[in-house]
This record gives C-alpha cells, structure tokens and sequence, in this order.
C-alpha cells in the first residue's frame, strides 16, 4: 500500500504546525485580558465655578423634568385605572351573580350529570363542579395570640414559628450612648460606622401667594 512504511505499522501523525495555535492561543487570551482590564471612560471636572454652577442648574432642571414626568404619569395611570374600574365593576358584579345561580342549579343537577362518578363536567368551554380547597386551620372562638399562649405553655414549640431580628437602631443607640449593651455590641466586634459622602439637593421650594392688585375704577 502507498505511503505505508516497509516495517508494515503505521507512524504517528506529527502536527507540524501545533504551535501556531498555541501562540493564537496567548494572543486571545491576552487581548482578553486587556479588554478586562479597561478602565471606564474618565468624567470631567468642572474647571471654573461658572461651569459648575451651570452643572449644577442643569442637574436640577433634569429632576426636576424627572420629577414633572413622573407625576404626569402617576396622574395618567391613575385617571385609566379608575375608567377601567368603572367599566369593569358591573362585568365582575354580573359574573359574581351568574356564579351565585349556577352554584344552585349544580346542586341539583350535579348528581344527573356526573352519573355520582366524577365531581365536575366541562360544559360550554368551562370545568364547572366540586373540589376540596386546600387545608386551612380554623379556631373558631379562639383568638390567635391565645391559642399561641397555650401551645407555648404546654412547651409545644414545634407548631410554633419564632422570628428573631435584629434590632439595629437599638444596638446604634447602645453604642452611640456607651451602654453596657453598646459594650457587649462593641466587645462582639460590632460598631457604629458613619463617611462623609457627596450630595446634591436641591433647595425646597416656597410656595408664592399671588397678591391682590387693587384695580382703580375709572370715573362715570
């Protein structure tokens, strides 16, 4: 057979070429890298006091435009909502009363229909019928936090779901007022942490009430 040595077994293929790919290899990894490595575009400070006072001006006309177009919405959303309220009440009221009919005529009809083998049918595109609803408790006459009392004194903790939080602005306070809470908080490694940070806000406004202007009734 051509191509095959006289020995008769086959040589391994030799990739000639392995390490063009390997270089390929560190040059993507490397332009990768340095992609990763790019900084985010550097914001200019304002240079003059001029610039920025008009910095300032146009951060506040811009929430100020934020603010306006919020409230548009808010008053927008709030006129559709109740048009759709309006028009969907009597829709809900009608369905409620055809539900109420239809409860009654199933109480009488289910056992014809349903031949006592299954507890729904499906009639006029809809499943109408019977089902057992989820498991509720009831204590009916009994109110909540005393039948919680009760389960706790008889040490029945396990029906019980007890939820601990921390109280952070206490444990502020305790450290703040140098307790001897605020000592235990600060011997366990916890402590009160403040920074200067920037803001911008701007001023409140004055709500102007419009003067009368006396107006000078010309002579007859």
């Amino acid at each position: 057979m051509a191509g095959r040595p006289r020995d008769g077994r086959m040589r391994p293929l030799r990739h000639r070429h392995s390490h063009h790919f390997a270089g390929s290899s560190r040059h993507l990894h490397g332009r990768t890298e340095l992609m990763s490595r790019r900084k985010a575009p550097k914001q200019e400070a304002p240079q003059t006091i001029e610039t920025a006072i008009a910095l300032i001006a146009e951060y506040r006309d811009l929430l100020d435009k934020s603010d306006e177009l919020k409230l548009d919405a808010d008053s927008s959303i709030a006129k559709i909502q109740a048009a759709r309220d309006e028009f969907v009440a009597p829709l809900d009221q009608r369905a409620k009363d055809i539900f109420r009919q239809l409860r009654a005529w199933w109480a009488v009809s289910a056992p014809s229909l349903t031949e006592g083998k299954r507890k729904s049918v499906i009639l006029a595109g809809c499943k109408i019928g019977e089902r057992t609803t989820t498991p509720a408790l009831k204590h009916d006459g009994l109110k909540v936090d005393t039948l919680i009392d009760q389960l706790a004194d008889l040490g029945l903790s396990e029906l019980l779901r007890i939820t601990t939080k921390l109280d952070k602005q206490a444990c502020i306070a305790a450290i703040t007022d140098n307790t001897e809470l605020g000592q235990v908080l600060l011997w366990l490694g916890a402590r009160n942490h403040q920074a200067d940070e920037f803001f911008i806000d701007r001023a409140e406004r004055k709500e102007t009430t419009p003067q009368p202007v006396e107006v000078q009734e010309e002579a007859a």
